[in-house]
């Protein structure tokens, strides 16, 4: 047996992913493969398409065979915290043999160094970027030009403002925080920009389907961009009115969370600091809707993605004691299934022994007895029950969804 694991979102699952999976246990040569999958909100800041469910699965249609939830505390977080915990998480499982991601570099060995550099910050790096800093430079600049002579790469710039080169970045450097036996390996990403907004082609980005989905009615052309199965589950949510799910679909739900909230309380969330709680107080204020409210919020310095996770962090009450309650620096307390075939029966069979965090199958047995672990979990239904108000079909828009469905089987 041969494990591995894949740090995914399946917003929805479309050609590049099919490609990414294929290759991956190529590349490996893997027998069984786990997906540590983001829950009902993303790392951008944004809710899912459509719920976790449907797109856990659709991972197994495609070819996963178990997919576990990175609990929203992690999922709708900075790049660093986002691929800490889905490292932690796989770690914790003790059988996953190797992870693979996609990256714009497409070669280990340039990420490997960044990482290594980031995480020891020998000396000679920590003097360049001193040195840097009492330049004046922006911190990021800063860092980028001390990885560039410590490491003597002439275009790093680019590989580490690429985001899938970001993101592979923060993996490594998770696995060697955590000491873990687990192996990289990664492939380049094909066609598509991450942030390609363009249908075309037969891989295209998740961010331009949910862009197509936005402003078309008529959604027949998805069909090239997305494996069969996968097409057939987003449109019979869609008929359902399951989905799809927008940020809009949060407007006057987050204008009220804002307006109700206090200046102290807004500064409490994380990444709020040098006075944006005052800017989004006045925001929320002025704004009609979600949109306008971004565009009043944003600034050079903060990121539109940095905004919006803290537009959700509001709307969960995700402070910085909460996340500090939970020992989130620990990782994931806990790993919930969603979705499984048959391999990933033999998986969950495996891991009840080699885990050192509890399985949670079904959420209404759950022994979670570790107080960090209850609250971190709640923050998980909580994030379902907020998620549910987003529905299209207000006939869903019901709580408890965590309570009543149960991981899908693939047979």
């Amino acid at each position: 047996m041969k494990v591995l694991g894949l740090i995914t979102e399946y917003n929805p699952f479309h050609n590049g992913h099919k490609y990414h999976l294929t290759v991956s246990k190529a590349t490996v040569g893997a027998t069984h493969t786990i997906a540590v999958m983001s829950g009902n909100f993303l790392q951008r800041g944004e809710p899912a398409l459509t719920h976790k469910w449907i797109r856990a699965e659709m991972a197994v249609q495609e070819g996963i065979d178990l997919v576990i939830e990175l609990p929203v505390v992690y999922a709708c977080h900075s790049a660093e915290y986002f691929a800490f915990g889905a490292i932690a998480l796989l770690h914790k499982l003790g059988i996953v043999d190797a992870i693979c991601f996609g990256s714009e570099e497409g070669k280990l060995e340039p990420l490997k160094k960044i990482a290594k550099t980031l995480c020891q910050e020998p000396l000679e790096y920590k003097t360049h970027l001193h040195n840097k800093i009492k330049e004046g430079l922006p911190y990021p600049k800063a860092r980028a030009l001390a990885l560039k002579d410590f490491l003597g790469y002439e275009n790093i710039d680019n590989t580490i403002s690429s985001p899938n080169n970001i993101l592979g970045i923060e993996y490594l450097k998770a696995l060697y925080q955590l000491g873990s036996s687990i192996t990289p390996f990664t492939i380049q990403r094909v066609q598509a920009d991450y942030h390609s907004h363009q249908l075309e082609g037969t891989i295209c980005s998740a961010t331009a389907i949910r862009k197509f989905l936005s402003t078309n009615e008529e959604t027949l052309l998805l069909s090239t961009f997305m494996p069969e199965k996968s097409y057939s589950l987003l449109m019979n949510s869609i008929k359902s009115r399951l989905a799809p799910v927008f940020p809009s679909s949060f407007d006057q739900m987050m204008l009220y969370r804002l307006r109700y909230l206090s200046e102290s309380t807004l500064k409490d969330l994380p990444d709020v600091g040098e006075g944006l709680e005052n800017r989004i107080k006045e925001a929320a204020g002025r704004a009609k809707n979600y949109s306008e409210l971004l565009d009043l919020i944003k600034t050079k310095r903060y990121t539109m993605t940095r905004i919006q996770r803290i537009l959700i962090h509001s709307l969960l009450g995700l402070s910085g004691q909460a996340l500090s309650s939970m020992a989130h620096e620990k990782g994931p307390s806990y790993a919930r299934i969603l979705a499984f075939t048959h391999k990933g029966a033999e998986l969950i069979r495996l891991v009840k022994s080699t885990s050192s965090i509890p399985l949670i199958t079904n959420i209404n047995k759950a022994n979670i007895k570790d107080c960090a672990a209850q609250k971190m979990l709640s923050f998980d239904l909580l994030a379902t029950d907020i998620y549910s108000l987003g529905y299209p079909g207000t006939e869903h828009r019901y709580g408890g969804w965590d309570h009543f469905v149960q991981p899908y089987y693939h047979r």
